[in-house]
């Protein structure tokens, strides 16, 4: 069993289980006695010699402090993001990685006993890259999920129109989401000129881009939308 320095920090009902995972993975956390930590206690992650990894839940700001206090203190610090379950503890994490440690490094290390094969974690890119990833793929799934109604024992026609504005709504907050992590992290919007600028060089700028290339902006959506009902009010029309 490997031993690497590395204490918990904060309470989070997810942080049992990550501790778990890295003890079944042969990863045992080293005593540290009652040597004090370098950062506040109520933060959630893991403190290692040289870095913080964080698994924080909270708001942008909020993670974005403690870069900067990570950083004023000389440690790195890695932001960790995904849908985290209990299994987890036995099959591995999805782990959605911004800013991850080098090869070899003991965090590093952590993330490969984390997942559920070493490696098998995504690199998004920098600092709250993890979470924009994270809330993008969210969003996809709800609105996979929304686009049928729950099975029950009625037969019953699809509202189809009803499920197509509702889907437009929400690829329109897609949109806005993609948008201001371009406008935020990376600093520009699509299109960009050949080769790419290098702040967009990373997994969740291709991502953001691709959703912002992918879904028109609103005023499309409600001109498509005006079109759909101007046909089918035709339709109608000749139908009497």
């Amino acid at each position: 069993m490997m031993v690497v320095s590395y204490r918990i920090g904060g309470q989070a009902p997810h942080l049992p289980w990550f501790l778990r995972r890295l003890a079944a993975q042969g990863l045992a956390a080293a005593p540290d006695g009652d040597q004090p930590g370098r950062l506040p206690a109520d933060w959630a992650g893991l403190e290692f010699a040289d870095c913080w990894l964080d698994l924080g839940c909270d708001g942008d700001q909020a993670l974005a402090e403690r870069a900067a206090r990570c950083r004023d203190a000389g440690l790195s610090f890695v932001e960790l993001a995904g849908g985290w379950a209990p299994p987890g503890a036995e099959f591995g994490f999805i782990l959605l990685v911004g800013d991850p440690p080098p090869p070899g490094a003991p965090a590093r290390l952590a993330l490969d006993a984390l997942a559920p094969q070493p490696g098998c974690w995504l690199h998004s890119g920098p600092i709250h890259s993890a979470r924009f990833c994270q809330r993008a793929f969210d969003a996809l799934m709800h609105a996979g999920r929304a686009a049928m109604p729950e099975p029950d024992s009625q037969p019953r026609a699809l509202e189809w129109e009803a499920m197509l504005q509702k889907q437009w709504a929400l690829a329109g907050k897609l949109r806005q989401l993609a948008e201001a992590y371009l406008t935020e992290r990376v600093g520009l919007l699509p299109p960009y000129s050949a080769p790419l600028p290098e702040t967009a060089v990373h997994y969740a700028a291709n991502l953001a881009r691709t959703i912002m290339l992918a879904l028109p902006d609103g005023r499309d959506w409600a001109a498509l939308q005006n079109e759909l009902a101007a046909h089918l009010q035709s339709r109608d029309d000749a139908r009497k």
